[in-house]
């Protein structure tokens, strides 16, 4: 409703709930996206791996 295009809606549907699960998790959502970006290649060869609540800090 608020997004000029319906991919940006569904993205930002994505991006919100990382951050809501982050959060359920106790872990910091900055830090969890940092390091989500820093292992790219990974995260797209096992996703499964780096959902939040698999996701260690001191990673």
């Amino acid at each position: 409703m608020f997004y000029k295009a319906l991919s940006g809606g569904s993205i930002s549907d994505v991006i919100t709930s990382l951050i809501a699960t982050a959060g359920k998790a106790g872990i910091n959502a900055f830090h969890y996206f940092n390091f989500l970006q820093r292992e790219q290649e990974k995260v797209i060869a096992n996703p499964e791996n780096y959902l939040p609540w698999n996701y260690q800090a001191n990673s």
